[in-house]
């Protein structure tokens, strides 16, 4: 006699792969949502991190001073950044602003203080007028993950 051979899946084969793959799912789930909530935190203040940087080499490529404007407060999630171009014998330009820009959704920044204000500029030799940071944390209760954005005077950025 002849065997007969099955191709396929049973009905209940897939229903207990299904079943399995709900729970694996069930219990990965809440980790994998906080972990991206928190990662937000951290792609903020790296956003944040190379726009200063680019503000820098733009000062010192083009011999411009360029502003970098943080926002905390009502619309905490937001920046600008400026230009100003020399117009000889120490004066300079209208500042040209580049903003809102808006950081990922979910974040927000909170104590932005650059020698008691919100702003700093670079100046054509890449040196800021103030040192100081911004932190940046999530709007959202449960993640309490926070990341701090530092300048200092020779205007290195970390």
């Amino acid at each position: 006699m002849h065997a007969e051979r099955r191709e396929g899946f049973s009905l209940v084969e897939l229903a207990v792969v299904l079943v399995v793959a709900g729970i694996v799912l069930a219990i990965g789930a809440p980790p994998l949502v906080k972990y991206m909530n928190a990662r937000k935190v951290y792609d903020s203040a790296r956003i944040l991190s190379d726009e200063m940087r680019l503000a820098r080499q733009m000062a010192v490529t083009n011999g411009t001073r360029n502003w970098v404007y943080t926002q905390w407060g009502t619309n905490a999630a937001q920046y600008w950044t400026g230009v100003q171009t020399p117009l000889g014998g120490g004066a300079w330009s209208g500042t040209s602003w580049r903003g809102p820009i808006d950081l990922p959704s979910r974040t927000k920044m909170v104590s932005a203080n650059f020698s008691g204000l919100q702003y700093f500029w670079y100046d054509a030799n890449g040196r800021p007028s103030y040192s100081g940071s911004v932190k940046v944390v999530s709007t959202i209760p449960s993640v309490q993950d926070t990341s701090t954005v530092n300048v200092d005077l020779s205007g290195s950025v970390w």
